[in-house]
């Protein structure tokens, strides 16, 4: 099985979808992951990218 990652931006309608995932394997609150992705969404913060493996 071949993995494939995407950025965040490629395919940002999965933004609520991957910060349940984080907050579920970490317990870090939602909000704090959807805080960061929205600065990531607006180009914010563009050291630190979002990726999510589909």
């Amino acid at each position: 099985m071949e993995l494939s990652f995407i950025t965040l931006r490629e395919k940002p309608a999965m933004k609520n979808a991957a910060a349940d995932w984080f907050h579920s394997k970490w317990g870090v609150p939602k909000e704090a992951y959807l805080t960061c992705m929205d600065s990531y969404l607006k180009g914010e913060t563009e050291p630190s990218r979002m990726y999510i493996h589909r």
